[in-house]
């Protein structure tokens, strides 16, 4: 096919190409999305386990962008020329990981790393909580490739081999999570000439937070230490 030339033609062809790969590969998408809230959840029900927290206190949930969230997400870059959709954007399936308090963060991304589920991209950690964005945004991200089974076609046979789809998880606490949420949900409905005094709030309302999520680390000792109890006392008991 002829390399298209002008802005429009460029931007009908990926949009055609974008509309034939959601087609063919939807269902495969869900399934390593999927798969990948069960590896998390494993690694999430390991680490709470072995921390004496509430099983609840860290939770997953998993989705895959849409195609319209695609095509908006390729008009922002100005319709970058792609074979496959990963090459151009990496949360095309992505993972959040929303912990009740912010040592827990570091504690599920060191388990991230620890596990050989899933293959750390090299340089792929952003670490906003230490470093917020200018927004206040706060969360740590990174990208990870996850192994997961394809079934292969050739020459009229099936089989079944090994694949890697690049991820992105975010790791973020119920209080960042909250904040992320409502100025997704408000952004857009701020009229330009109070944008500054918008901007100006939500990071004093991050920085709130933040100390907030400092200040939470002693609910969790009281939770660690009531869990200890409960072991101890069912050890008397035997």
């Amino acid at each position: 096919m002829t390399e298209p030339r002008t802005q429009k033609e460029r931007r009908d062809f990926l949009t055609e190409r974008a509309i034939r790969f959601f087609d063919c590969y939807g269902e495969e998408l869900e399934s390593i999305s999927q798969l990948l809230k069960i590896r998390l959840d494993q690694l999430t029900s390991a680490y709470t386990l072995e921390n004496k927290l509430p099983r609840k206190a860290v939770v997953v949930h998993s989705r895959v962008k849409s195609l319209a969230s695609f095509l908006r997400k390729l008009e922002k870059t100005d319709w970058p020329m792609f074979g496959y959709p990963t090459e151009v954007i990496t949360d095309l399936i992505g993972a959040r990981v929303i912990c009740w308090f912010v040592d827990d963060c570091y504690g599920i991304l060191d388990y991230i790393q620890a596990t050989t589920q899933f293959r750390i991209q090299s340089r792929s950690l952003e670490d906003y909580i230490i470093d917020p964005k200018r927004t206040g945004y706060r969360a740590i991200h990174l990208l990870a490739d996850v192994s997961y089974d394809r079934v292969k076609t050739y020459r009229e046979r099936r089989t079944v081999v090994e694949d890697r789809m690049i991820c992105e998880i975010q790791i973020r606490t119920k209080l960042q999570n909250a904040w992320a949420e409502f100025t997704h949900e408000v952004h857009c409905k701020i009229p330009s000439e109070f944008q500054a005094d918008y901007e100006t709030t939500i990071v004093e309302i991050a920085r709130r937070l933040a100390a907030e999520d400092r200040s939470a680390l002693a609910v969790r000792e009281i939770l660690q230490s009531q869990a200890e109890k409960n072991e101890l006392e069912d050890f008397r008991n035997d």
